[in-house]
């Protein structure tokens, strides 16, 4: 009787074991990376509306030249403390941020995602480079672990004593 059990679980076992032929095997998904423009932005202040406003820095980068242009975000002020908060379309896990920057680099102090849940998580913090503008402030990181809605950058233009101006901000990630 022992016998016939550990047959049949070894038969069992066997059959459990072997492929088939009417499976198919599945290959696993290639992750999609995913770029996008923010769909709507806040800032702590705005040198003018709709010129210079918080909105102008969603979309697309538009100026193309180092210079003073009111189809890019600039603060109220230009010599203190400042804040640009972008919203995104589709969360992803994120792996790079690339800010398009047209006038004032040299400012940008701190970079935080914001996740689904309003969580904050800084993933960059230090000295812009104020190399001539217009220019890319390119953030790469490890994919991150949580999706990703938004972007917050945070700006200290007593750093330059200038205005920093902000064109676009990309999001990168896996969906």
């Amino acid at each position: 009787m022992k016998k016939a059990v550990l047959f049949v679980l070894v038969m069992l076992f066997m059959i459990g074991c072997a492929r088939r032929e009417d499976q198919e095997v599945q290959p696993t998904p290639t992750p999609v990376i995913f770029s996008q423009w923010a769909v709507a932005a806040e800032a702590s202040s705005e040198y003018g509306k709709p010129g210079w406003s918080a909105m102008r820095a969603t979309g697309a980068p538009e100026v193309n030249i180092c210079a003073d242009d009111s189809r890019a975000w600039a603060s109220a002020r230009g010599n203190g403390l400042a804040w640009l908060e972008l919203t995104y379309d589709e969360p992803v896990f994120a792996t790079e941020v690339r800010v398009y920057q047209n006038l004032g680099r040299g400012s940008i102090a701190r970079l935080l995602l914001i996740d689904v849940n309003g969580g904050q998580h800084i993933v960059w913090e230090g000295t812009d480079n104020a190399d001539i503008c217009p220019g890319v402030l390119s953030v790469s990181m490890p994919r991150q672990d949580f999706r990703t809605e938004s972007v917050r950058i945070e700006l200290d233009e007593s750093r330059t004593g200038f205005w920093n101006q902000i064109d676009a901000v990309e999001l990168v990630g896996v969906q």
